[in-house]
């Protein structure tokens, strides 16, 4: 009975299932992950991004490849950021990357988990956080952490490794972007800046749109007033502030302006305003903003400060401060009931 037993066929174990068993293991291996490692950052309002993938690679091949582009001569495909390496232990990478324009720094976690197999595979956890106030990110967080494990399919250079990486989940902040196609991009919207300037008409004086300007272009909002660092206005736009003192126009309008927003602080419309400035500032530069690059680009955040009562409000009200800086912001307001 038993050599009858021992020579009983078995039905192969279809292919499906194999696949089950295998995904359910790797999707064990991520249950640590619920508890993402992240960075931190001071800002206590602030966009970020995690991620949790899987690449066809050993982690050893992976954090390889990853330090290759943080510290060799690999170029950020996301305007020219610069990464560089923090710390390193096992399994784990922390960066930093600061803008091409040298002007905003962002830190990552990456954590790593080998999988056993027939094959090499590695399981990524990633987190990128903004280290100063900010809501939109315009997908920067993202980019942050997808630019260190795409390989050539996605349309990216690696430098010692090339692998294929799957994107479990993907998690932004609110309002942070998640958009692939922002991730390679050519050129700096910085070298246009000037150009805009430029061909703008003369609303209030040379002076004050040099000085809103720079202000606009260099320092994002400070997340306690709801308006730029003193110390960044200070440490980037020096010459321009000075001339502004001497300016009567442009101190009051700068005055003014600080008045109508510091109500808005920390209020739940305070989240609306910035989400538009930031749209503005990084999408329709200078002095005064385009109205057709307001309507075109920033829409969805102008709906969103359309509906809060406060938020318009405080547009209204520092628009009649300086004039031409809020007015393309305002007229792409859409008519709606606010609350």
């Amino acid at each position: 009975c038993s050599k009858h037993l021992s020579h009983t066929s078995q039905s192969p174990v279809p292919a499906s299932n194999i696949n089950m068993v295998r995904s359910v293991a790797l999707l064990a291996a991520f249950v640590p992950s619920l508890g993402m490692k992240c960075p931190g950052s001071p800002s206590w309002v602030h966009a970020s991004a995690e991620v949790e993938g899987i690449a066809a690679a050993s982690c050893q091949d992976v954090i390889e490849e990853i330090k290759a582009r943080v510290t060799g001569d690999w170029h950020d495909p996301h305007n020219g950021g610069q990464y560089s390496l923090l710390n390193e232990s096992t399994l784990e990478l922390d960066l930093k990357r600061v803008t091409g324009n040298k002007r905003f720094t962002d830190k990552m976690t990456f954590t790593f988990s080998d999988f056993q197999g027939s094959r090499p595979e590695c399981g990524i956890h990633a987190c990128s956080e903004s280290q100063i106030f900010s809501v939109k990110d315009f997908s920067t967080n993202y980019c942050n952490l997808r630019n260190l494990y795409c390989g050539t399919e996605d349309g990216c250079e690696p430098v010692k490794h090339d692998f294929k990486t799957t994107e479990i989940e993907v998690k932004p902040s609110s309002f942070a972007g998640t958009d692939k196609k922002a991730c390679i991009v050519t050129g700096d919207v910085q070298e246009v800046r000037p150009m805009l300037r430029a061909t703008a008409p003369n609303f209030l004086g040379d002076t004050v749109d040099d000085t809103l300007a720079c202000i606009s272009d260099n320092c994002p909002l400070d997340e306690s007033t709801l308006s730029p660092s003193p110390s960044c206005v200070l440490g980037n736009c020096t010459s321009h502030l000075a001339k502004c003192l001497f300016s009567s126009s442009c101190r009051h309008g700068v005055m003014c302006e600080l008045k109508c927003t510091e109500p808005l602080a920390k209020t739940e419309d305070a989240v609306h305003f910035a989400g538009l400035m930031e749209c503005m500032r990084v999408h329709c530069p200078g002095f005064p903003p385009s109205k057709s690059c307001a309507a075109l680009h920033c829409g969805v955040e102008a709906a969103e400060c359309a509906v809060h009562s406060k938020c318009r409000e405080t547009l209204e009200c520092a628009d009649a401060c300086v004039p031409g800086k809020y007015t393309a912001a305002l007229a792409a307001l859409p008519h709606a009931t606010v609350v």
